[in-house]
């Protein structure tokens, strides 16, 4: 955790055969004297005034800024970057690394310090030869990366993702607050729901069980209950979502046991986590960690807590969002790019359709659904929504009738009716595939690059890497889109705006509330005019005091 972890020491290297440890913090007994931590500083602002390579750079920043209080360097290469914009589907860490590219086999941290021990309890000489050997293997991955990497990707790395790493250092330390009282609130309000809920599945169930074990579950379900179900396996019976989905009107127990688990994860996974954080703030904030590497197509990720990942649909959801709020003077400032991955099928494909309803700011389900059934009402526009965001991830019939509830049958001859409304889609989607086979990779909107392996390919695995590779275009192209965005609004932020999340295809700001209808305004123009497709690029705007109102 780079908020709580104390710098120990730091090594650096300026050359293939020389590398140093500066040793700040060892306390073992006996452990001679070290530097204090004010030359410490004044040692690392001199290693800032050159250019630093480093490998997870992001992380160092945060140790030298919470440690020292350096803002990080004005130059800098990251490794981890360039690992990941080499091929995004290996393992970028240093370990996994340096076996890949050298057959070399680093000293492990575990090796280093044993259990239950710090990094300051380890003996200089060890230390030294650790750390040491990250700086020397360091610099050998960017003269590596430097010599090997596309140059269009270095060009890249250095005008976008490595810029990026800043925007994230900013948001990381930025934190998010939550209302403590608020969530203890809702905390209790879950249990007691959660305590009616148990009560009624053992009434209906006519016993009493562990609701959270799949294996009494499942007793109870089909053994007990007698409810239908498919072949017992050597588990046990499945009792996932699906399964009980399909089973809602077979017993009035199903719907209960849905509403149960859906609210037990929202408070062991969110609610409880999300508090037992903000307590450890003084300013009740908690702190994701961004990961910029962590998915092949771009997309951005977070740990520790995810916070892309707090449910977005229902009132339940908007219970645990309405807890995150704007501190005091300031509203949150929310926007979120439209459609942007249709606007880029658009753009990609040329569809006349397709960038005549955009170009006209058409309702684009609407009009699918229109093409399709010959009108929008009900679950028309409904199901055209499904097919059109379905096929940029490479949905095929059996997905598309399991997602609205109609017939295989049906859902093949609605993909085949939008195939025929919107035609020049389905030869860019089929132009897509073959190129990935012919070429072994595909682009996104930047010159970003994944591989895939058709030639040993199984015919499962074909399909699926078929699938990955339109997704990548897509999702991977609005990736570059809205990292493009971060960093140009970035520039642009004074002391009255914090960046807080990025939410996908969503920006959310904290901003004194004076300037949060000019700073919402002026963001808009420079996200929506970021890069020129040949269709528009639209964004929401929305002021609130709390992330629930956002929407």
């Amino acid at each position: 955790d780079s908020k709580s972890a104390k710098i120990v020491g730091f090594s650096f290297c300026f050359n293939d055969e020389d590398a140093y440890y500066v040793p700040v913090a060892h306390n073992y007994l006996g452990a001679p004297k070290q530097i204090d931590l004010k030359f410490a500083t004044w040692a690392v602002g001199q290693i800032y005034k050159g250019c630093v390579i480093g490998q997870n750079l992001k992380y160092d920043f945060e140790i030298v800024k919470n440690n020292l209080g350096l803002n990080p360097p004005a130059n800098f290469k990251d490794t981890m970057i360039l690992a990941w914009l080499s091929d995004p589907n290996s393992s970028v860490g240093m370990d996994a690394l340096a076996k890949r590219l050298y057959d070399y086999d680093t000293i492990k941290f575990e090796d280093v310090v044993k259990k239950g021990q710090t990094f300051g309890d380890v003996p200089l000489e060890n230390a030294a030869k650790y750390a040491s050997e990250d700086a020397w293997i360091t610099l050998k991955f960017y003269k590596t990366f430097k010599n090997t990497l596309d140059k269009n990707l270095l060009v890249l790395a250095d005008t976008h993702e490595f810029p990026f790493i800043l925007t994230l250092f900013d948001m990381e330390q930025n934190g998010i607050k939550i209302n403590e009282a608020k969530m203890q609130k809702l905390i209790l309000e879950n249990d007691t729901k959660l305590k009616a809920l148990t009560s009624e599945i053992y009434e209906l169930s006519g016993e009493n069980f562990n609701i959270n074990s799949v294996k009494q579950l499942g007793v109870i379900l089909f053994e007990h209950l007698k409810l239908p179900t498919k072949k017992k396996t050597k588990t046990g019976y499945s009792t996932d979502e699906s399964v009980l989905a399909e089973l809602t009107d077979a017993h009035p127990v199903i719907e209960k046991i849905l509403a149960y688990r859906e609210l037990y994860k929202l408070q062991s996974t969110y609610c409880e986590p999300l508090l037992a954080l903000a307590k450890k703030d003084e300013g009740s904030r908690i702190y994701t960690s961004f990961l910029q590497t962590g998915t092949s197509t771009g997309r951005l990720s977070s740990k520790n807590p995810n916070l892309q990942n707090i449910p977005a649909r229902g009132s339940l959801a908007k219970d645990v969002r309405e807890c995150f709020e704007a501190r005091e003077g300031y509203s949150f400032v929310g926007l979120d790019y439209s459609q942007i991955e249709l606007r880029l099928l658009a753009h990609f494909s040329r569809d006349p359709a397709l960038l005549e309803a955009f170009k006209n700011d058409e309702d684009i389900h609407a009009r699918t659904a229109i093409s399709i059934f010959g009108s929008s009402d009900g679950q028309n526009r409904a199901v055209a929504k499904s097919i059109n965001f379905g096929l940029i991830y490479g949905m095929g019939s059996s997905k598309l009738a399991n997602q609205v509830n109609i017939t295989r049958a049906e859902a093949k001859e609605y993909i085949e009716r939008y195939f025929k409304a919107f035609a020049t889609i389905k030869e860019f989607l089929e132009s897509i595939k073959i190129s990935a086979k012919n070429d072994g990779f595909v682009q996104t909107l930047l010159g970003r690059k994944r591989y895939f392996d058709f030639k040993s390919a199984t015919p499962m695995q074909i399909a699926m890497f078929e699938r990955e590779a339109v997704n990548t275009v897509f999702q991977g192209s609005a990736a570059d889109l809205v990292k493009m965005a971060m960093v140009k609004v970035r520039a642009n932020l004074d002391e009255n705006a914090k960046m807080l999340l990025q939410i996908h295809d969503e920006l959310i700001f904290e901003v004194k509330d004076e300037f949060a209808q000019e700073f919402g305004r002026a963001t808009q123009k420079t996200m929506e005019e970021i890069y020129t497709l040949n269709v528009p690029l639209k964004t929401s705007l929305n002021i609130a005091k709390n992330w629930g109102e956002l929407k």
